[in-house]
């Protein structure tokens, strides 16, 4: 029985397999053709990706030399700033200096014109004084 199910199907199996065989060659032949075309699509890409690698490459090289122009300008622009600002306050300190100096020297010129009066005020007493001791030693 086993025998005659084997010789019954032999020949649906050797069918079979000549089919896969033939099978298997067509596919490997249009396989050949399309892993040709698929190279192809493959090194295209890698074409485009290397584009897009070196199209990014340079956005970001745009970018950095920005950053640094435009850090170049604000600290120029900083620099400007603190300078005008010391000299601003430069003129301020000197101002405020000069107006100090100034009130403090009208106020001692006021102390010296006082003490000035008084001296003189006193020589005319001691005179006066000298004046009289004399006449009475006379």
């Amino acid at each position: 029985m086993m025998q005659e199910f084997i010789l019954d199907h032999i020949g649906k199996i050797i069918m079979l397999i000549a089919s896969a065989v033939i099978g298997w060659f067509f596919k490997r032949s249009t396989t050949k053709a399309e892993l040709g075309k698929k190279d192809a699509e493959i090194e295209q890409m890698k074409a485009e990706v290397a584009k897009t690698k070196a199209d990014h490459s340079q956005l970001i090289m745009d970018q950095y030399q920005e950053a640094l122009d435009d850090l170049k300008k604000r600290s120029e622009d900083r620099l400007q700033y603190m300078s005008d600002e010391y000299k601003r306050r430069h003129e301020d300190l000197k101002a405020d200096y000069d107006r100090k100096y100034e009130a403090l020297k009208a106020e001692k010129d006021a102390e010296i014109k006082t003490l000035r009066k008084k001296v003189e005020s006193l020589s005319r007493s001691l005179d006066y004084w000298k004046n009289k001791y004399k006449e009475r030693e006379e």
